[in-house]
């Protein structure tokens, strides 16, 4: 009888059951311009604009379509999007910019593009990382020279009171280290 019960419960459950609604669906990132940039494609991103997709979309982490972008590390798709226009200072839930990703994972040619867009290179996250900060723990020299270049504070402090240079000698980036005291960088 138990076993009857338990099949019968699972069955309304079943029958209660319905696909998500696409706004739940855009949540989640599976909207047609995020397949498009997962894809690395940017025939298809302006395909999906030219179709009425929104470029300022969020998912459920407040990623937009630019951050993805920037995370994959395609330059095109970012100077596509920052043409249609999108915000080029958008943060998604934790406070990471474009920038941010883009810088952690080493990828040149898009911080590049997101300066020359208006990104701002000292944005804080949530933990009050910048861009500087995690590409210096990340041991990424060129991006760190660029944002040296750019003019990027190397005194500001995140939540624990470590500068770019603290988090580089924390990880042991011995060339960053080099790089940052090359550049004035003391504290």
């Amino acid at each position: 009888m138990k076993n009857v019960k338990y099949v019968t419960l699972l069955s309304l459950l079943a029958l209660l059951w319905v696909e998500p609604a696409l706004a739940d669906i855009e949540l989640f990132g599976k909207h047609p311009i995020f397949s498009a940039i997962k894809e690395n494609d940017l025939d298809e991103v302006k395909k999906a604009i030219a179709g009425g997709e929104k470029a300022d979309i969020e998912d459920f982490d407040g990623r937009s379509p630019l951050i993805y972008a920037s995370i994959i590390g395609n330059a095109d798709i970012i100077d596509y999007l920052a043409e249609v226009p999108v915000s080029i200072v958008h943060k998604d839930n934790l406070g990471n910019s474009a920038l941010y990703y883009a810088a952690e994972r080493g990828h040149v040619d898009v911080v590049e593009v997101l300066l020359k867009k208006g990104a701002m290179i000292d944005t804080k996250n949530r933990r009050g990382i910048t861009p500087l900060m995690i590409s210096a723990s990340q041991g990424r020299n060129e991006i760190v020279q660029i944002l040296l270049k750019g003019k990027a504070d190397s005194t500001l402090r995140d939540y624990t009171g470590r500068t770019a240079l603290m988090w580089a000698e924390w990880n042991r980036k011995a060339n960053i280290v080099n790089i940052l005291r090359a550049s004035g960088v003391r504290e």
